[in-house]
C-alpha cells in the first residue's frame, strides 16, 4: 500500500493573543487553502496543527513527521514569523526536504519549490534567500487590512488561490508514484541541527535606509 501524505503543511507563529487579529487573519487563510486544495483532492488533507493557537503549547516533534509527510509548506508570513524558532526550524526542515526530494525525483521538480509564502504583513523579500529565490508567492496585505473579510470571497484572490491549489496538486501528483520511497521514512525525520551563525567578516552590513516619512 502507497504512504500516505498530506496536500501542505501551514507553517504559522503563534498569535500574540487570544482571540485576535492574528489569530483571525490565521483562521481564514487555512479555511481559504483547504476550501480551494479540497476541489482538487480529497485525498491529500491540509495540514494544520491548531495546538499551536493554544497558550502555553510546546514544541511537539511530531510536527517534523508531519513536515516530512507533506507534499509542500503554506508559509503565513508576517515580520515577527522570523521570531520564532518554531517557525525557522519547519523553514529550515522543508529546505532540507526538497533538497533530498530533487536528488530522488529529478528533472519532475525542475522549476517547482516546495515552499509558498503567503504574505499578510511585511514584505516577501524579508524572507530567508534560499526560500525566495524562484519562489512564488500569494500577496495578501490588502485582503489582510480586514479581519472580517473572507479571503476566499474576493474573486481575484480566489483565482489566486485555485492557480496554488492547483499546483499543490500537481505536486502530489509528481510525488505520488514515489511515495513509499519520499515518504516511508517519516516517522524517523528529524528537525535539522540550526544553520551556523555567520562570522563577522562574512556579514556584509545592509546599506544605510532612510527613516520612513522623512
Amino acid at each position: 500500500m502507497a504512504e500516505k501524505f498530506n496536500a501542505c503543511f501551514i507553517s504559522y507563529r503563534h498569535p500574540a493573543a487570544k482571540g485576535g487579529r492574528e489569530e483571525k487573519l490565521i483562521g481564514h487563510v487555512v479555511k481559504a487553502i483547504t476550501d480551494h486544495v479540497q476541489m482538487y483532492t480529497h485525498d491529500h488533507e491540509v495540514y494544520f496543527d491548531d495546538k499551536r493557537l493554544v497558550p502555553g503549547y510546546q514544541y511537539d516533534e511530531k510536527l517534523a513527521e508531519a513536515i516530512c509527510r507533506s507534499a509542500c509548506m503554506i508559509i503565513v508570513y508576517w515580520p515577527s514569523y522570523l521570531e520564532s524558532d518554531y517557525c525557522k526550524k519547519e523553514i529550515e526542515a522543508m529546505l532540507e526536504i526538497e533538497d533530498r526530494r530533487r536528488q530522488l525525483l529529478g528533472a519532475d521538480l525542475n522549476g517547482c519549490r516546495l515552499l509558498i509564502p503567503v504574505i499578510l504583513r511585511g514584505k516577501f523579500e524579508e524572507l530567508p534567500e534560499r526560500v525566495t529565490k524562484d519562489c512564488q508567492y500569494l500577496d495578501y496585505k490588502a485582503q489582510a487590512v480586514k479581519p472580517d473579510f473572507n479571503i476566499g470571497d474576493d474573486d481575484k484572490m480566489s483565482d489566486e488561490l485555485y492557480r496554488i491549489a492547483e499546483y499543490i496538486k500537481s505536486l502530489c501528483d509528481k510525488m505520488k508514484g514515489s511515495s513509499d520511497a519520499l515518504f516511508g521514512k517519516c516517522q524517523q525525520y528529524g528537525f535539522p541541527a540550526p544553520p551556523k551563525p555567520q562570522s563577522v567578516d562574512e556579514i556584509k552590513p545592509a546599506p544605510p535606509q532612510p527613516f520612513p516619512g522623512r
